[in-house]
């Protein structure tokens, strides 16, 4: 009897980790009934986040209408652990750029609030530690959306709240007290962004173009968030724009680390140890792991989530299959994986990839299992 491991990241914007799973379930059963699936979809802080947690059975969905990137709401989802008072959020669930039609993308206009929304329905609801998931944002911000979300004022020059909005950091020159209730909670940042705040590996400089800023914009979001480091560190007295992963989220970790002292903590590692993956693959003789994401690059080899399942699945001698949409390299840049399969095998637009990308996914499994199976029979026999 073959045993697979289903961990895979989403493919944004088309394909949900836990559908990937899903999918995965039902070609394995098709092709070989006997076969045993364990599925643990995974996310590194970004989309899919929350659903890690909650198809893992380890916590529950609360859901919430809030505001989305531009104002009109969305509903959004938090995963809560009565138990341990820990409250799941994902910052994508509200402020994501999967929120924004493409042609509305402007990080000068979209802004965090709605995720602060989703963390203030925590707090009312009990919770006591806040794990912050970021990634997938379509917000470049600072995170002063969610935080004014939060009842902390943010303070023009004439002692006036600012507007929302990445532009709108370039008006702050005060921030008021931090309400001593957030002060109080236990607060934790997955992502595994190592970005600082500004400059040219900065949030600005490096997210903001997939968020839709032109050149232009990407000059005044950088002076908007300089002002906002120099407020940020002048109230907190910490230096946290030069703090790896300070970028994350359009730079919300930056405020939060400065006005809370969040720790950051690597989303997959959390992960990983919530799903407890280590005693999973200790107490199960599993044969194969397929996971993925969206692309593959070298981007891939900076610890992306595919790679760090592979390099576990290498620590237990389980050989590792990705499988993704857009494939831009191979098992000899990404010697950790058996096998790198790409499911459009055919001339198609990004966009008709992306709306078929179910199917296509279907059809790649397919004949990857079928190839499994196969060889696993030959083996027996």
């Amino acid at each position: 009897m073959t045993t697979y491991l289903i961990a895979p990241d989403s493919f944004k914007g088309s394909l949900e980790a836990h559908q990937f799973c899903q999918i995965a379930e039902n070609v394995i059963q098709q092709i070989n009934p006997q076969a045993k699936v364990i599925s643990r979809p995974m996310s590194d802080g970004g989309e899919g986040f929350v659903d890690s947690f909650i198809h893992a059975g380890v916590a529950e969905r609360q859901s919430l209408w809030v505001s989305g990137p531009l104002g009109r709401r969305v509903k959004a989802n938090f995963a809560w652990q009565a138990d341990s008072k820990t409250a799941i959020i994902e910052m994508a669930q509200a402020s994501g750029i999967t929120k924004v039609r493409r042609e509305e993308l402007n990080p000068l206009s979209t802004h965090s609030f709605g995720t602060g929304q989703l963390i203030e329905a925590a707090i009312e609801l009990g919770a006591e530690n806040i794990i912050l998931g970021l990634g997938g944002s379509a917000t470049n911000d600072g995170g002063a959306g969610a935080l004014m979300a939060l009842g902390i004022e943010m303070l023009d020059a004439n002692n006036k709240p600012i507007g929302l909005g990445g532009r709108s950091l370039s008006d702050i020159a005060k921030i008021a007290p931090v309400p001593s209730k957030l002060k109080r909670l236990n607060w934790k940042i997955a992502c595994d962004v190592t970005n600082p705040l500004l400059g040219e590996d900065g949030a600005t400089a490096v997210f903001g173009p997939q968020k839709g800023a032109t050149t232009e914009q990407l000059n005044a979001l950088e002076n908007a968030m300089h002002n906002y480091a120099n407020v940020l560190e002048q109230h907190s007295q910490k230096t946290v724009r030069d703090h790896a992963g300070a970028g994350a989220a359009g730079g919300m970790a930056a405020g939060f680390m400065a006005l809370f002292d969040a720790e950051l903590v690597p989303g997959f590692e959390l992960l990983q140890q919530t799903l407890q993956l280590n005693s999973l693959l200790e107490q199960h003789q599993v044969d194969w792991i397929i996971t993925g994401e969206g692309r593959m690059d070298e981007q891939t080899r900076f610890g992306k989530l595919p790679l760090r399942i592979a390099q576990l699945g290498q620590q237990y001698q389980v050989p590792s299959i990705a499988i993704c949409g857009s494939l831009g390299c191979g098992v000899n840049e990404l010697p950790e994986f058996k096998a790198i399969f790409s499911i459009v095998n055919q001339i198609l637009s990004e966009t008709e990839a992306m709306q078929h990308a179910p199917y296509l996914l279907e059809q790649t499994l397919s004949s990857i299992i079928a190839l499994l199976e196969c060889n696993a029979s030959n083996a027996e026999n």
